[in-house]
């Protein structure tokens, strides 16, 4: 075999070799890429449970957006709610209440969404308050006026 040959072959050899070492570093990724969506598939009954409305989903929403005061918020769900039997909450999604400037009750795709909206329009502060009660009752969070009492006993309540 001649000198040119065997730098041919050789060449060819080392071509093939890093094709192989491409082909398997693909393979290698196809697998982690089978694998992650396997691990999505696994997740999407942990999705589904999470997003189920209850006071635990509520509470991890409630800090997964950054919305202070969380005792207090989940009481304000609970008492505009009914502990999520009302209209307005299984019908609209809403658990606060909020009403649109023609004053009827906001409507939600999903629950989550009310809680963003919340985060957005009540709790829109540069600095947040001292007193959480002393603000909703200076928005005029509620026309009821016990609305601040209620909302103690029911954080009171869920402390014991």
């Amino acid at each position: 075999m001649k000198v040119r040959e065997l730098i041919l072959l050789l060449l060819v050899g080392m071509g093939l070799g890093g094709g192989l070492v491409l082909w398997g570093q693909l393979i290698k990724d196809r697998a982690r890429e089978v694998q992650s969506e396997k691990l999505d598939t696994a997740g999407v009954k942990w999705r589904q449970d999470h997003f189920k409305l209850n006071e635990s989903n509520l509470s991890d929403e409630l800090s997964a957006q950054g919305v202070e005061f969380p005792d207090i918020v989940i009481a304000q769900a609970i008492l505009e709610t009914g502990h999520f039997k009302s209209h307005a909450c299984t019908a609209r999604n809403n658990l606060f209440g909020l009403r649109d400037s023609d004053g009827t009750y906001m409507s939600f795709a999903h629950w989550t969404d009310a809680v963003a909206s919340y985060k957005k329009y009540i709790q829109r502060w540069k600095v947040p308050p001292n007193d959480y009660y002393q603000y909703l009752d200076s928005l005029g969070y509620a026309e009821d006026k016990s609305y601040i009492k209620k909302l103690r006993e029911i954080v009171n309540h869920r402390k014991r």
